[in-house]
Protein backbone atom coordinates (compact mmCIF):
# COMPACT_ATOMS: atom_id res chain seq x y z
CA UNK A 1 0.00 0.00 0.00
CA UNK A 2 2.45 2.49 1.12
CA UNK A 3 5.11 1.75 -2.11
CA UNK A 4 2.06 2.10 -4.43
CA UNK A 5 1.41 5.94 -3.11
CA UNK A 6 5.44 6.21 -3.33
CA UNK A 7 5.56 5.34 -7.16
CA UNK A 8 2.15 8.25 -7.57
CA UNK A 9 4.62 10.52 -5.54
CA UNK A 10 7.69 9.81 -7.65
CA UNK A 11 5.66 10.23 -11.09
CA UNK A 12 4.31 13.41 -10.08
CA UNK A 13 7.47 14.96 -9.21
CA UNK A 14 9.37 13.28 -12.35
CA UNK A 15 6.58 15.48 -14.27
CA UNK A 16 8.23 18.31 -16.50
CA UNK A 17 7.04 21.97 -15.68
CA UNK A 18 8.09 25.38 -17.15
CA UNK A 19 8.85 26.25 -13.12
CA UNK A 20 11.18 23.11 -13.04
CA UNK A 21 14.68 25.28 -13.46
CA UNK A 22 13.37 28.33 -11.00
CA UNK A 23 13.99 28.46 -7.31
CA UNK A 24 10.39 28.17 -7.04
CA UNK A 25 9.88 25.36 -8.67
CA UNK A 26 12.72 24.03 -6.60
CA UNK A 27 11.23 24.69 -3.77
CA UNK A 28 7.36 23.24 -5.28
CA UNK A 29 9.41 20.16 -5.71
CA UNK A 30 10.93 19.80 -2.25
CA UNK A 31 7.85 21.13 -0.28
CA UNK A 32 5.54 18.23 -2.38
CA UNK A 33 8.39 16.10 -1.39
CA UNK A 34 8.49 16.72 2.54
CA UNK A 35 4.42 16.33 2.26
CA UNK A 36 4.29 12.99 0.36
CA UNK A 37 7.01 11.77 3.20
CA UNK A 38 4.71 13.04 5.76
CA UNK A 39 1.28 11.20 3.82
CA UNK A 40 3.24 7.75 4.19
CA UNK A 41 4.25 8.14 7.47
CA UNK A 42 1.15 8.65 8.66
CA UNK A 43 -0.50 6.43 6.30
CA UNK A 44 1.53 3.80 7.92
CA UNK A 45 1.10 4.79 11.62
CA UNK A 46 -2.60 4.36 11.00
CA UNK A 47 -2.25 1.31 9.62
CA UNK A 48 -0.05 -0.53 12.02
CA UNK A 49 -2.69 1.04 14.65
CA UNK A 50 -5.44 -0.86 12.46
CA UNK A 51 -3.55 -3.98 12.61
CA UNK A 52 -2.67 -3.87 15.97
CA UNK A 53 -6.46 -3.28 17.28
CA UNK A 54 -7.59 -6.05 15.04
CA UNK A 55 -5.23 -8.66 16.40
CA UNK A 56 -6.20 -7.20 19.88
CA UNK A 57 -9.73 -7.11 19.59
CA UNK A 58 -8.71 -10.89 18.03
CA UNK A 59 -7.25 -12.22 21.21
CA UNK A 60 -10.07 -10.56 23.37
CA UNK A 61 -12.43 -12.37 21.55
CA UNK A 62 -11.45 -15.61 21.87
CA UNK A 63 -10.67 -14.94 25.85
CA UNK A 64 -14.35 -13.88 25.90
CA UNK A 65 -15.34 -17.34 23.91
CA UNK A 66 -13.21 -19.15 26.72
CA UNK A 67 -14.69 -17.58 29.57
CA UNK A 68 -18.48 -17.77 28.32
CA UNK A 69 -17.79 -21.71 27.73
CA UNK A 70 -16.18 -22.63 30.71
CA UNK A 71 -19.20 -20.17 32.59
CA UNK A 72 -21.35 -22.19 31.07
CA UNK A 73 -20.48 -25.83 31.74
CA UNK A 74 -20.03 -24.80 35.33
CA UNK A 75 -23.83 -23.17 35.09
CA UNK A 76 -25.18 -25.80 33.90
CA UNK A 77 -23.38 -28.13 36.58
CA UNK A 78 -24.61 -26.23 39.52
CA UNK A 79 -27.92 -26.24 37.94
CA UNK A 80 -28.09 -29.64 38.10
CA UNK A 81 -27.10 -30.31 41.57
CA UNK A 82 -29.53 -27.62 42.47
CA UNK A 83 -32.28 -29.32 40.48
CA UNK A 84 -31.32 -32.61 42.68
CA UNK A 85 -31.39 -30.85 45.69
CA UNK A 86 -34.83 -29.35 45.17
CA UNK A 87 -36.34 -32.67 44.65
CA UNK A 88 -34.87 -34.34 47.87
CA UNK A 89 -36.24 -30.95 49.76
CA UNK A 90 -39.84 -31.49 47.92
CA UNK A 91 -39.97 -34.98 49.21
CA UNK A 92 -38.81 -33.49 52.47
CA UNK A 93 -41.31 -31.16 52.64
CA UNK A 94 -44.01 -33.46 51.75
CA UNK A 95 -42.50 -35.99 54.61
CA UNK A 96 -42.68 -33.23 56.94
CA UNK A 97 -46.67 -31.80 55.52
CA UNK A 98 -47.91 -35.80 56.40
CA UNK A 99 -46.40 -35.62 60.13
CA UNK A 100 -47.82 -32.07 60.83
CA UNK A 101 -51.55 -33.12 59.09
CA UNK A 102 -50.79 -36.67 61.66
CA UNK A 103 -50.32 -34.32 64.72
CA UNK A 104 -54.06 -32.65 64.43
CA UNK A 105 -55.12 -36.23 65.69
CA UNK A 106 -54.38 -36.48 69.18
CA UNK A 107 -55.52 -40.37 69.12
CA UNK A 108 -53.18 -40.86 66.18
CA UNK A 109 -51.47 -44.15 67.20
CA UNK A 110 -47.57 -45.02 66.73
CA UNK A 111 -46.53 -46.94 64.24
CA UNK A 112 -42.63 -47.87 63.24
CA UNK A 113 -43.22 -46.05 60.06
CA UNK A 114 -43.34 -42.98 61.60
CA UNK A 115 -39.82 -42.66 62.92
CA UNK A 116 -38.87 -41.94 58.74
CA UNK A 117 -41.40 -38.69 59.51
CA UNK A 118 -39.62 -37.95 63.01
CA UNK A 119 -36.39 -38.01 61.45
CA UNK A 120 -37.26 -35.21 58.37
CA UNK A 121 -37.41 -32.64 61.08
CA UNK A 122 -33.66 -33.10 62.21
CA UNK A 123 -30.59 -32.43 60.11
CA UNK A 124 -29.05 -29.15 58.16
CA UNK A 125 -30.09 -28.98 54.68
CA UNK A 126 -27.49 -27.26 52.85
CA UNK A 127 -25.50 -27.20 49.41
CA UNK A 128 -22.53 -25.91 47.73
CA UNK A 129 -22.15 -24.20 44.85
CA UNK A 130 -19.16 -23.35 43.07
CA UNK A 131 -18.03 -19.15 43.24
CA UNK A 132 -14.24 -20.31 42.63
CA UNK A 133 -14.81 -19.31 38.65
CA UNK A 134 -16.62 -16.20 39.24
CA UNK A 135 -14.22 -14.91 41.88
CA UNK A 136 -11.36 -15.46 39.46
CA UNK A 137 -13.14 -13.38 36.82
CA UNK A 138 -13.48 -10.58 38.90
CA UNK A 139 -9.79 -10.55 39.52
CA UNK A 140 -9.54 -10.98 35.94
CA UNK A 141 -11.34 -8.37 34.79
CA UNK A 142 -15.17 -9.22 34.55
CA UNK A 143 -14.86 -6.07 31.54
CA UNK A 144 -13.79 -9.35 30.05
CA UNK A 145 -17.31 -10.40 28.92
CA UNK A 146 -18.20 -8.01 26.39
CA UNK A 147 -21.85 -8.31 26.20
CA UNK A 148 -23.49 -6.04 29.21
CA UNK A 149 -26.63 -7.77 29.30
CA UNK A 150 -24.70 -11.15 30.22
CA UNK A 151 -22.00 -9.69 31.83
CA UNK A 152 -25.11 -8.05 34.31
CA UNK A 153 -27.11 -11.12 34.76
CA UNK A 154 -23.50 -13.04 35.25
CA UNK A 155 -22.97 -10.54 38.66
CA UNK A 156 -26.66 -10.87 39.39
CA UNK A 157 -26.65 -14.70 39.71
CA UNK A 158 -23.38 -14.75 41.29
CA UNK A 159 -23.85 -12.04 44.16
CA UNK A 160 -27.59 -12.54 44.82
CA UNK A 161 -28.56 -16.07 44.11
CA UNK A 162 -25.39 -17.96 44.78
CA UNK A 163 -25.29 -15.47 47.77
CA UNK A 164 -28.48 -16.59 49.01
CA UNK A 165 -27.52 -20.34 49.04
CA UNK A 166 -24.70 -20.00 51.06
CA UNK A 167 -26.62 -17.84 53.23
CA UNK A 168 -28.68 -21.35 53.77
CA UNK A 169 -25.88 -22.61 55.75
CA UNK A 170 -26.15 -20.08 58.62
CA UNK A 171 -29.66 -20.06 58.81
CA UNK A 172 -29.97 -24.14 59.36
CA UNK A 173 -27.34 -23.51 62.29
CA UNK A 174 -30.00 -21.21 63.70
CA UNK A 175 -33.02 -23.47 63.16
CA UNK A 176 -30.59 -27.25 64.43
CA UNK A 177 -29.85 -24.79 67.64
CA UNK A 178 -34.00 -25.50 68.24
CA UNK A 179 -34.61 -28.79 66.85
CA UNK A 180 -31.50 -30.63 68.21
CA UNK A 181 -31.84 -29.65 71.71
CA UNK A 182 -34.90 -31.52 71.41
CA UNK A 183 -34.46 -34.29 69.31
CA UNK A 184 -31.48 -35.43 71.53
CA UNK A 185 -33.66 -35.65 74.94
CA UNK A 186 -36.72 -36.79 73.19
CA UNK A 187 -35.56 -39.64 70.71
CA UNK A 188 -33.34 -42.15 70.05
CA UNK A 189 -31.52 -43.89 67.54
CA UNK A 190 -31.22 -40.92 65.61
CA UNK A 191 -30.26 -41.20 62.23
CA UNK A 192 -29.47 -37.71 60.70
CA UNK A 193 -32.31 -36.24 58.16
CA UNK A 194 -33.77 -39.86 57.98
CA UNK A 195 -35.64 -41.09 60.90
CA UNK A 196 -35.83 -40.99 64.92
CA UNK A 197 -37.21 -42.70 67.50
CA UNK A 198 -39.54 -41.16 70.08
CA UNK A 199 -38.49 -41.90 73.89
CA UNK A 200 -42.42 -41.17 75.16
CA UNK A 201 -44.44 -41.34 72.03
CA UNK A 202 -47.64 -39.76 74.02
CA UNK A 203 -45.97 -36.75 75.35
CA UNK A 204 -44.09 -35.97 71.95
CA UNK A 205 -47.43 -36.47 70.09
CA UNK A 206 -48.99 -34.10 72.45
CA UNK A 207 -46.56 -30.94 72.92
CA UNK A 208 -47.40 -27.98 71.03
CA UNK A 209 -43.83 -27.44 71.00
CA UNK A 210 -42.86 -30.34 68.81
CA UNK A 211 -45.63 -29.47 66.59
CA UNK A 212 -44.05 -25.75 66.47
CA UNK A 213 -40.84 -27.55 65.39
CA UNK A 214 -42.54 -29.15 62.77
CA UNK A 215 -44.96 -26.13 61.28
CA UNK A 216 -41.31 -24.47 61.62
CA UNK A 217 -39.07 -26.93 59.54
CA UNK A 218 -42.29 -27.08 56.94
CA UNK A 219 -41.90 -23.27 56.31
CA UNK A 220 -38.49 -22.41 56.70
CA UNK A 221 -37.98 -24.83 53.65
CA UNK A 222 -40.16 -23.60 52.01
CA UNK A 223 -39.42 -19.98 51.98
CA UNK A 224 -35.84 -20.32 52.11
CA UNK A 225 -34.73 -23.18 50.36
CA UNK A 226 -36.82 -24.33 47.87
CA UNK A 227 -38.29 -20.84 46.86
CA UNK A 228 -34.44 -19.65 46.56
CA UNK A 229 -33.54 -22.85 44.30
CA UNK A 230 -36.47 -22.55 41.99
CA UNK A 231 -35.48 -18.77 41.35
CA UNK A 232 -31.72 -19.68 41.29
CA UNK A 233 -32.36 -22.57 38.26
CA UNK A 234 -34.63 -19.90 36.33
CA UNK A 235 -31.83 -17.61 36.60
CA UNK A 236 -29.30 -19.87 35.47
CA UNK A 237 -31.15 -20.69 32.64
CA UNK A 238 -32.20 -17.68 31.72
CA UNK A 239 -28.36 -16.96 31.50
CA UNK A 240 -27.29 -19.89 29.91
CA UNK A 241 -29.64 -19.78 27.02
CA UNK A 242 -28.10 -15.77 26.91
CA UNK A 243 -24.98 -17.09 26.18
CA UNK A 244 -25.93 -19.88 24.03
CA UNK A 245 -27.57 -17.11 21.59
CA UNK A 246 -24.72 -14.86 21.82
CA UNK A 247 -21.78 -17.88 20.96
CA UNK A 248 -23.84 -18.60 18.31
CA UNK A 249 -24.43 -14.97 16.72
CA UNK A 250 -20.08 -14.68 16.79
Amino acid sequence: MIQFFRRIRQKLLNEKSPEKSSRTGKFSKYLLYAIGEIFLVVIGILLALQINTWNNNRIEDRKETKILMQLNDGLRYDKEVIEIELKNLESVQRSIKMLEVLLKDPEQKYDMSMDTLFGKIYGIRNISVNRVFYEDLKSAGIQLIKNEDIRTKVVNLYENNYGQILSLTNMEYHINEVTRPYYLNNFLQINFGKSAHPIDYSSIWNDPFYKNIVNYRYKTLETNHIAIFNSTINDIQSLVNDIDTYLNSK
